[in-house]
């Protein structure tokens, strides 16, 4: 019987601690449950970060929680809000590993990447990701332009030259 008592007066507590809440206060509380982080709530609020998480420790402050995610789950039962389920659409943020094992060199189109200064650095953080200066990227670039318009060149060449043998023996006339 007590412990229906003690529940009912913490109960009837925070919904007075809850109602001190401003509506600002209890925007970023709706966006942590969402499992919002500072940056982003700032992002749709319009404000700074800083901001956000002045707002979310006075609200803290004023519920007298320990945590965030607890002032988020107060307000949400208070507001009669379901349980949140991240959809799959949703990004996950995980760190990302860098497998040491995978080199750059098993990638396709590895070495375009790398003349073009967009491949991912290997190894240290203290290496340059291309150690190419852009004018020798945009010579090596000129290069395989080059390369590239003289192999069509010798192909539409070597195509018309063999379409005109085909055609030369078309019509000539038979022994």
């Amino acid at each position: 019987m007590e412990r229906i008592a003690a529940r009912v007066k913490r109960g009837a507590m925070a919904r007075g601690a809850l109602d001190q809440l401003t509506e600002a206060q209890r925007e970023c509380l709706r966006l942590v449950y969402a499992h919002h982080n500072s940056k982003e709530i700032a992002e749709i609020v319009g404000i700074s970060p800083s901001a956000v998480d002045k707002r979310i420790e006075r609200a803290v402050q004023i519920l007298g929680v320990t945590t965030r995610f607890v002032a988020a789950r107060m307000l949400a039962a208070e507001e009669g809000v379901s349980a949140y389920e991240q959809t799959t659409s949703e990004p996950i943020d995980l760190p990302t590993e860098r497998s040491s094992s995978r080199t750059a060199a098993d990638e396709p189109w590895w070495l375009v990447r790398r003349l073009l200064g967009i491949a991912p650095a290997t190894g240290g953080g203290d290496e340059a990701r291309n150690p190419l200066t852009k004018a020798q990227r945009l010579g090596v670039i000129v290069a395989l332009i080059f390369l590239i318009s003289m192999s069509s060149m010798a192909l539409l060449n070597l195509g018309q030259t063999l379409s005109s043998l085909a055609h030369a023996q078309r019509t000539a006339p038979a022994r």
